[in-house]
Protein backbone atom coordinates (compact mmCIF):
# COMPACT_ATOMS: atom_id res chain seq x y z
CA UNK A 1 0.00 0.00 0.00
CA UNK A 2 1.95 3.49 -1.28
CA UNK A 3 1.34 6.11 1.68
CA UNK A 4 1.34 9.90 1.08
CA UNK A 5 4.71 11.97 1.50
CA UNK A 6 4.48 14.06 5.11
CA UNK A 7 5.79 17.39 4.59
CA UNK A 8 6.35 20.73 6.88
CA UNK A 9 4.52 23.94 6.53
CA UNK A 10 4.23 27.13 9.02
CA UNK A 11 1.50 29.18 9.47
CA UNK A 12 1.24 32.50 11.99
CA UNK A 13 -1.38 34.33 13.89
CA UNK A 14 -0.43 37.60 15.46
CA UNK A 15 -0.05 38.07 19.45
CA UNK A 16 -2.47 40.24 20.89
CA UNK A 17 -0.67 43.18 22.72
CA UNK A 18 -2.05 43.22 26.10
CA UNK A 19 -0.57 44.76 29.39
CA UNK A 20 -1.03 41.07 30.42
CA UNK A 21 0.24 38.22 28.03
CA UNK A 22 -2.53 35.58 27.38
CA UNK A 23 -1.38 32.16 28.50
CA UNK A 24 -2.63 30.41 25.35
CA UNK A 25 -1.64 31.19 21.81
CA UNK A 26 -3.79 30.40 18.33
CA UNK A 27 -1.48 28.03 16.10
CA UNK A 28 -4.17 26.62 13.42
CA UNK A 29 -7.13 27.53 12.09
CA UNK A 30 -9.99 25.29 11.34
CA UNK A 31 -9.49 23.42 8.04
CA UNK A 32 -9.70 23.23 5.27
CA UNK A 33 -7.60 25.99 5.14
CA UNK A 34 -4.58 28.16 3.36
CA UNK A 35 -1.83 30.59 3.44
CA UNK A 36 -2.16 33.83 2.23
CA UNK A 37 0.58 33.50 -0.37
CA UNK A 38 -0.87 31.01 -2.05
CA UNK A 39 -0.11 27.49 -0.24
CA UNK A 40 -0.30 24.85 -0.01
CA UNK A 41 1.01 23.73 -3.60
CA UNK A 42 0.66 19.94 -3.32
CA UNK A 43 -2.98 19.76 -2.14
CA UNK A 44 -6.11 21.69 -2.11
CA UNK A 45 -5.63 22.76 1.26
CA UNK A 46 -4.49 21.62 4.93
CA UNK A 47 -7.51 20.36 6.60
CA UNK A 48 -7.97 19.84 10.57
CA UNK A 49 -11.00 19.72 12.12
CA UNK A 50 -12.15 18.31 16.00
CA UNK A 51 -11.09 14.60 14.58
CA UNK A 52 -7.74 15.36 13.12
CA UNK A 53 -7.13 17.78 15.82
CA UNK A 54 -7.59 15.01 18.49
CA UNK A 55 -4.95 12.50 17.31
CA UNK A 56 -3.04 15.89 17.12
CA UNK A 57 -3.21 16.87 20.73
CA UNK A 58 -2.98 13.16 21.74
CA UNK A 59 0.27 13.29 19.92
CA UNK A 60 2.01 15.89 21.94
CA UNK A 61 0.54 14.91 25.64
CA UNK A 62 1.94 11.40 24.96
CA UNK A 63 5.09 13.26 24.62
CA UNK A 64 7.19 13.37 28.36
CA UNK A 65 8.93 16.81 28.21
CA UNK A 66 7.41 20.16 27.32
CA UNK A 67 6.85 21.98 23.80
CA UNK A 68 9.22 24.59 23.35
CA UNK A 69 8.32 28.11 22.34
CA UNK A 70 11.43 29.93 21.02
CA UNK A 71 12.61 32.79 18.73
CA UNK A 72 12.25 32.49 15.38
CA UNK A 73 12.19 28.60 14.97
CA UNK A 74 15.87 28.79 16.29
CA UNK A 75 15.40 25.19 17.11
CA UNK A 76 14.85 23.77 13.65
CA UNK A 77 18.02 25.74 12.22
CA UNK A 78 20.59 25.26 14.80
CA UNK A 79 21.61 22.05 13.49
CA UNK A 80 22.89 23.93 10.52
CA UNK A 81 23.65 27.78 12.11
CA UNK A 82 25.29 26.71 15.12
CA UNK A 83 23.69 29.16 16.90
CA UNK A 84 22.24 28.79 20.58
CA UNK A 85 17.87 28.14 20.70
CA UNK A 86 16.90 30.49 23.32
CA UNK A 87 13.05 29.46 24.68
CA UNK A 88 10.93 32.00 24.83
CA UNK A 89 8.27 29.64 26.46
CA UNK A 90 7.17 26.28 27.38
CA UNK A 91 3.31 24.13 26.94
CA UNK A 92 2.31 20.94 27.70
CA UNK A 93 -1.85 20.79 25.94
CA UNK A 94 -3.40 22.12 23.32
CA UNK A 95 -7.36 22.62 23.01
CA UNK A 96 -9.67 22.34 19.90
CA UNK A 97 -12.11 25.15 19.84
CA UNK A 98 -15.21 24.72 17.17
CA UNK A 99 -14.86 27.58 15.03
CA UNK A 100 -11.53 28.88 16.16
CA UNK A 101 -8.92 25.97 15.88
CA UNK A 102 -6.26 24.63 17.77
CA UNK A 103 -4.37 25.97 20.85
CA UNK A 104 -1.92 26.23 22.79
CA UNK A 105 -2.67 26.47 26.54
CA UNK A 106 -0.86 26.93 29.94
CA UNK A 107 1.95 28.53 28.14
CA UNK A 108 4.75 29.20 30.63
CA UNK A 109 6.06 32.79 29.17
CA UNK A 110 9.52 33.57 30.27
CA UNK A 111 10.02 36.93 31.42
CA UNK A 112 11.86 37.87 28.39
CA UNK A 113 9.34 37.03 26.08
CA UNK A 114 6.51 38.42 28.02
CA UNK A 115 8.03 41.94 27.73
CA UNK A 116 9.50 41.59 24.48
CA UNK A 117 5.43 40.64 23.56
CA UNK A 118 3.69 43.73 25.50
CA UNK A 119 7.27 45.86 23.93
CA UNK A 120 5.98 44.57 20.18
CA UNK A 121 9.25 43.28 19.66
CA UNK A 122 7.31 39.88 18.55
CA UNK A 123 4.11 40.08 17.36
CA UNK A 124 3.01 36.56 15.94
CA UNK A 125 3.38 32.96 16.83
CA UNK A 126 4.15 30.69 14.07
CA UNK A 127 3.51 26.95 14.66
CA UNK A 128 5.59 24.52 11.92
CA UNK A 129 3.56 20.89 11.26
CA UNK A 130 3.71 18.12 9.69
CA UNK A 131 1.08 17.35 6.92
CA UNK A 132 0.47 14.86 4.52
CA UNK A 133 0.76 16.23 1.19
CA UNK A 134 -1.70 14.23 -0.85
CA UNK A 135 -4.71 15.37 1.46
CA UNK A 136 -3.46 18.23 3.30
CA UNK A 137 -4.30 16.60 6.60
CA UNK A 138 -2.73 18.14 9.62
CA UNK A 139 -0.28 15.06 11.46
CA UNK A 140 1.76 17.27 14.44
CA UNK A 141 2.87 19.88 15.62
CA UNK A 142 6.96 20.26 15.81
CA UNK A 143 7.60 23.78 16.43
CA UNK A 144 6.24 27.00 17.64
CA UNK A 145 8.37 30.35 17.83
CA UNK A 146 7.95 33.72 18.42
CA UNK A 147 8.48 35.54 15.47
CA UNK A 148 8.25 38.63 13.01
CA UNK A 149 8.49 36.46 9.67
CA UNK A 150 5.42 34.48 9.91
CA UNK A 151 6.63 33.02 6.38
CA UNK A 152 9.90 30.82 6.69
CA UNK A 153 12.05 31.02 4.20
CA UNK A 154 13.33 27.84 3.00
CA UNK A 155 11.32 25.79 5.20
CA UNK A 156 9.21 24.06 2.73
CA UNK A 157 12.16 23.30 0.75
CA UNK A 158 14.46 21.25 3.40
CA UNK A 159 17.02 19.03 1.31
CA UNK A 160 16.66 14.97 2.27
CA UNK A 161 19.75 15.39 4.99
CA UNK A 162 17.90 18.13 7.12
CA UNK A 163 14.24 16.67 6.41
CA UNK A 164 15.61 12.95 7.67
CA UNK A 165 17.20 15.23 11.12
CA UNK A 166 13.96 16.84 11.58
CA UNK A 167 12.31 13.62 11.47
CA UNK A 168 14.60 11.94 14.13
CA UNK A 169 14.58 14.28 16.29
CA UNK A 170 10.54 14.65 16.48
CA UNK A 171 10.09 11.23 16.50
CA UNK A 172 8.34 11.28 13.63
CA UNK A 173 7.78 8.56 10.92
CA UNK A 174 10.20 8.48 7.55
CA UNK A 175 8.16 11.17 5.11
CA UNK A 176 8.90 8.57 2.52
CA UNK A 177 8.38 5.39 4.25
CA UNK A 178 5.60 6.40 6.84
CA UNK A 179 3.02 3.40 8.00
CA UNK A 180 0.33 5.68 8.69
CA UNK A 181 -2.71 5.49 6.93
CA UNK A 182 -4.35 8.14 5.15
CA UNK A 183 -8.03 8.83 5.56
CA UNK A 184 -8.69 7.19 2.35
CA UNK A 185 -6.74 4.30 2.83
CA UNK A 186 -8.64 3.56 6.36
CA UNK A 187 -11.36 3.98 4.19
CA UNK A 188 -10.50 1.37 1.65
CA UNK A 189 -9.48 -1.30 4.63
CA UNK A 190 -12.31 -1.04 6.21
CA UNK A 191 -14.26 -1.78 2.67
CA UNK A 192 -12.26 -5.17 2.84
CA UNK A 193 -12.92 -5.58 5.77
CA UNK A 194 -16.54 -5.16 5.56
CA UNK A 195 -16.56 -7.25 2.12
CA UNK A 196 -15.02 -9.70 4.42
CA UNK A 197 -16.95 -10.02 6.53
CA UNK A 198 -19.93 -10.11 4.64
CA UNK A 199 -18.42 -12.99 2.68
CA UNK A 200 -17.87 -14.63 6.18
CA UNK A 201 -21.35 -13.90 7.31
CA UNK A 202 -22.55 -15.58 3.79
CA UNK A 203 -20.63 -18.84 4.59
CA UNK A 204 -21.58 -19.18 7.95
CA UNK A 205 -25.43 -18.35 6.93
CA UNK A 206 -25.13 -21.01 4.44
CA UNK A 207 -23.55 -23.79 7.34
CA UNK A 208 -26.23 -22.96 9.38
CA UNK A 209 -28.75 -23.85 6.29
CA UNK A 210 -26.59 -27.04 6.04
CA UNK A 211 -27.02 -28.35 9.44
CA UNK A 212 -30.62 -27.14 10.00
CA UNK A 213 -30.96 -29.44 6.77
CA UNK A 214 -28.79 -32.36 8.58
CA UNK A 215 -30.49 -31.60 11.76
CA UNK A 216 -34.17 -32.27 10.29
CA UNK A 217 -33.01 -35.33 8.37
CA UNK A 218 -31.23 -36.67 11.46
CA UNK A 219 -34.97 -36.01 13.53
CA UNK A 220 -36.97 -37.81 11.01
CA UNK A 221 -34.60 -40.82 11.07
CA UNK A 222 -34.48 -40.91 15.03
CA UNK A 223 -38.49 -40.64 14.54
CA UNK A 224 -38.67 -43.14 12.26
CA UNK A 225 -36.19 -45.74 14.21
CA UNK A 226 -38.68 -44.88 17.23
CA UNK A 227 -41.45 -46.40 15.63
CA UNK A 228 -39.87 -49.49 14.53
CA UNK A 229 -38.40 -49.79 17.86
CA UNK A 230 -42.34 -49.60 19.21
CA UNK A 231 -43.28 -52.00 16.73
CA UNK A 232 -40.70 -54.87 17.62
CA UNK A 233 -41.37 -54.36 21.17
CA UNK A 234 -45.10 -54.68 20.39
CA UNK A 235 -44.07 -58.25 18.34
CA UNK A 236 -41.73 -59.15 21.30
CA UNK A 237 -44.69 -58.91 23.84
CA UNK A 238 -46.96 -59.98 21.51
CA UNK A 239 -44.99 -63.31 21.30
CA UNK A 240 -43.86 -63.27 24.73
CA UNK A 241 -47.67 -63.68 25.56
CA UNK A 242 -48.72 -65.84 22.82
CA UNK A 243 -45.95 -68.16 24.49
CA UNK A 244 -47.20 -67.69 28.15
CA UNK A 245 -50.66 -68.58 26.79
CA UNK A 246 -49.80 -71.32 25.33
CA UNK A 247 -47.03 -72.69 27.86
CA UNK A 248 -50.46 -72.31 30.48
CA UNK A 249 -52.60 -73.99 27.98
CA UNK A 250 -49.92 -77.25 28.14
CA UNK A 251 -49.94 -77.11 31.82
CA UNK A 252 -53.26 -76.85 32.66
CA UNK A 253 -54.48 -80.02 30.07
CA UNK A 254 -51.38 -81.54 31.40
CA UNK A 255 -52.61 -81.37 35.18
CA UNK A 256 -56.25 -82.19 34.10
CA UNK A 257 -54.77 -85.65 32.06
CA UNK A 258 -52.34 -86.66 34.95
CA UNK A 259 -55.32 -85.84 37.74
CA UNK A 260 -52.76 -82.92 39.18
CA UNK A 261 -55.71 -80.97 38.74
CA UNK A 262 -59.68 -81.35 38.91
CA UNK A 263 -61.88 -79.90 36.12
CA UNK A 264 -63.58 -78.10 38.82
CA UNK A 265 -60.78 -75.68 39.41
CA UNK A 266 -59.79 -74.90 35.36
CA UNK A 267 -61.27 -71.65 35.12
CA UNK A 268 -59.59 -70.77 38.60
CA UNK A 269 -56.20 -72.36 36.67
CA UNK A 270 -56.54 -70.15 33.06
CA UNK A 271 -56.40 -67.04 35.61
CA UNK A 272 -52.84 -67.25 36.95
CA UNK A 273 -49.58 -66.83 36.21
CA UNK A 274 -47.54 -69.22 34.43
CA UNK A 275 -45.15 -68.79 37.41
CA UNK A 276 -47.99 -68.86 40.56
CA UNK A 277 -49.92 -71.75 38.57
CA UNK A 278 -46.61 -73.91 37.79
CA UNK A 279 -46.09 -73.61 41.30
CA UNK A 280 -49.32 -74.95 42.24
CA UNK A 281 -48.66 -77.51 40.26
CA UNK A 282 -45.88 -78.71 41.23
CA UNK A 283 -46.84 -78.74 44.85
CA UNK A 284 -49.86 -80.81 44.10
CA UNK A 285 -50.25 -84.44 43.88
CA UNK A 286 -52.37 -86.60 41.28
CA UNK A 287 -56.23 -86.30 42.66
CA UNK A 288 -58.11 -89.99 43.95
CA UNK A 289 -59.92 -92.17 41.59
CA UNK A 290 -63.10 -90.35 42.98
CA UNK A 291 -62.43 -86.88 41.92
CA UNK A 292 -60.77 -88.04 38.76
CA UNK A 293 -64.05 -89.48 38.05
CA UNK A 294 -65.75 -86.49 38.58
CA UNK A 295 -64.63 -85.04 35.40
CA UNK A 296 -65.79 -88.36 33.59
CA UNK A 297 -69.61 -87.84 34.60
CA UNK A 298 -69.48 -89.86 37.68
CA UNK A 299 -71.43 -88.51 40.71
CA UNK A 300 -69.36 -87.41 43.27
CA UNK A 301 -70.84 -88.59 47.30
CA UNK A 302 -71.20 -85.86 49.91
CA UNK A 303 -68.36 -87.87 51.58
CA UNK A 304 -65.61 -84.92 53.37
CA UNK A 305 -63.14 -83.49 51.13
CA UNK A 306 -59.61 -85.51 51.13
CA UNK A 307 -56.27 -83.91 52.64
CA UNK A 308 -55.81 -82.91 49.30
CA UNK A 309 -59.13 -81.58 48.35
CA UNK A 310 -58.51 -79.47 51.24
CA UNK A 311 -55.22 -77.82 50.61
CA UNK A 312 -57.12 -77.25 46.75
CA UNK A 313 -59.91 -75.95 48.46
CA UNK A 314 -57.38 -73.59 51.27
CA UNK A 315 -55.64 -72.03 48.65
CA UNK A 316 -58.34 -71.31 46.57
CA UNK A 317 -59.97 -69.11 49.04
CA UNK A 318 -62.95 -71.91 49.09
CA UNK A 319 -64.94 -73.52 51.48
CA UNK A 320 -65.65 -77.65 51.65
CA UNK A 321 -69.54 -76.89 50.45
CA UNK A 322 -68.58 -74.39 47.61
CA UNK A 323 -65.59 -76.85 46.64
CA UNK A 324 -67.86 -80.14 46.79
CA UNK A 325 -70.55 -77.91 44.40
CA UNK A 326 -68.32 -76.79 41.98
CA UNK A 327 -67.60 -80.30 41.63
CA UNK A 328 -70.85 -81.70 41.13
CA UNK A 329 -71.79 -78.82 38.45
CA UNK A 330 -68.80 -79.53 36.43
CA UNK A 331 -69.57 -83.51 36.53
CA UNK A 332 -72.89 -83.29 35.41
Amino acid sequence: MSKPAVKLASLAFEIAADAAVPGEAHLLPVGPFRAADGRPEDCDAWLLDATIAASVIQRLRDRQNDTLIDYEHQSLRSEWNGQPVIAAGWFHDMQWRDGKGLYAVGVDWTKTAKQRITDKEYRYISAVFWYYSGTGEVLDVISVALTNTPAIDGLDDLDAGELATLTKRFSLPDPEHTDMATPQEELAALRVTHANTETAVAALTAERDTLKTQLAALTTERDTLTGELAALNKQINDTKAAAETQQKTDLITAALTDGRLAPALKPWAEKQSVAALTEYLETSGPLSITQRQAGDGHTVGTAALTAEQKAIADKMGVSEEEFLAAQKKHAR
